[in-house]
C-alpha cells in the first residue's frame, strides 16, 4: 500500500457509520466477547473496528492491532491513548496478515474487518490467524461482497436500459476477476469465508449479515448521508478509477482492449450522470452493503466436544 493508506483513500467519515451499536452488542453477546482477555485486530488501520469490538471484551483486556501501512502506525498514538483512558490496553505494531509476528496460540480472540478482500492469498491469512489463536478461542472475520452492489436497484439505475445494466455488471465482474487473477485481492469474497473457515479446521461456524444501511434520499441532510456522498466523490478519484490500472485488471479478467474502451467510456459517463442526479436531488437508493460476519472456534486439542446447535450433535475436526 502507499503511504496515503488504503483506509485514507477509500473510507473517510463513512467508515464511522458502518455499524449499528445494538447489532454489534448482539454479536458480541453471541460470541461471548466479555470472556476474551487477549485480542488481535489484523489490518487495524486507524482502529475503527478495534475501537468497536474492544469495548465488548473482558475488563482490562489487552488488544493488539497490526497493520503494514506506515501512516496508521504513525497515527496510532491518538486513538490508542483514548482507548487506554477507557480501561482497554491497546497497542499497535507492524504486522503482515500473511505472516503474523506472534507465537502460536497467543490470543483468545482474533478478528479482522475488510482485510481478506485485499490480500493476495486469503487462505494464508486465515491460516495465520488460526495459528495465533488459542485452542477454544474465537476467530471473527468481517468481509463484504461488493460486486452485488452493482445489481442493486436505485432510482439512478432505473434510468439505464437493460443492456446498459448488463454492461455495467459485466465491467465490474471482469475487473473483479482480473483483480483475483493478478492476486490483488477479491472485493467480493465475503460469502466464501465460511468455506475457508471450514477448510482450516475451525468449528461451530456462524455467519451473520450486518443490518446497517445508509439510504440516500433528498435532501441528503443526514450526517451519514453527507458522509457517504463525500466518500463516493473521493472514490471516483482514487486509484481504482485510473484508466491504465483498470485496463490491466480488465485484460487480466478475460476482457479485451476494444471492449474495455466501450465500457470505460460508459463508466465515466455514469459517474458524471450520477453526480448530476445527486446535484438535482433525484438519487434514491437503500444504501445497503452485503457485509458478512463469520465466526468459528479453534478446537481444543483437535477435538471440540461442545454441541453444534445446528445439528445437535458433537463436532470434531474430523467430522
Amino acid at each position: 500500500m502507499s503511504d496515503a493508506g488504503h483506509s485514507g483513500k477509500y473510507f473517510g467519515d463513512y467508515r464511522d457509520h458502518w455499524w449499528n451499536a445494538d447489532f454489534v452488542e448482539l454479536i458480541a453477546s453471541r460470541l461471548d466477547l466479555a470472556s476474551k482477555h487477549t485480542a488481535l485486530d489484523v489490518g487495524c488501520g486507524l482502529g475503527h473496528w478495534t475501537r468497536i469490538v474492544a469495548q465488548h471484551l473482558a475488563p482490562n483486556a489487552t488488544v493488539v492491532g497490526v497493520d503494514t501501512d506506515a501512516k496508521w502506525l504513525r497515527d496510532a498514538s491518538t486513538w490508542t491513548a483514548l482507548m487506554r483512558d477507557r480501561g482497554v490496553n491497546v497497542s499497535v505494531e507492524y504486522g503482515d496478515a500473511m505472516s503474523l509476528p506472534f507465537a502460536d496460540a497467543s490470543f483468545d480472540f482474533v478478528t479482522c474487518q475488510t482485510v481478506l478482500i485485499h490480500v493476495s492469498e486469503p487462505m494464508q491469512a486465515i491460516r495465520e490467524m488460526f495459528r495465533v489463536l488459542k485452542p477454544g478461542g474465537t476467530l471473527l472475520c468481517v468481509e463484504p461482497d461488493n460486486l452485488c452492489a452493482t445489481a442493486m436497484r436505485s432510482s439512478f439505475g432505473d434510468t439505464f436500459t437493460a443492456k446498459e445494466c448488463a454492461e455495467n455488471f459485466e465491467f465490474a465482474l471482469v475487473i473483479e476477476r482480473g483483480r483475483r487473477s493478478l492476486k490483488q485481492g477479491d472485493h467480493s469474497l465475503g460469502g466464501l469465508v465460511p468455506g475457508y473457515f471450514d477448510q482450516v479446521g475451525l468449528q461451530r461456524l456462524r455467519t451473520w449479515i450486518s443490518d446497517k444501511a445508509i439510504p440516500l434520499f433528498p435532501p441528503y441532510a443526514q450526517i451519514e448521508q453527507q458522509a457517504i456522498i463525500r466518500d463516493m466523490s473521493a472514490w471516483q478519484q482514487a486509484d481504482d478509477f485510473h484508466k491504465s490500472e483498470m485496463l490491466e485488471l480488465f485484460l487480466a479478467g478475460g476482457g479485451d482492449a476494444p471492449r474495455f474502451e466501450t465500457l470505460w467510456a460508459r463508466e465515466l459517463e455514469n459517474q458524471d450522470r450520477y453526480q448530476q442526479a445527486l446535484d438535482a436531488g433525484t438519487v434514491v437508493h437503500g444504501g445497503a452493503a452485503l457485509m458478512f460476519l463469520v465466526s468459528g472456534i479453534k478446537p481444543l486439542n483437535g477435538f471440540d466436544t461442545e454441541v453444534d446447535p445446528a445439528r445437535n450433535t458433537p463436532t470434531s475436526q474430523d467430522d
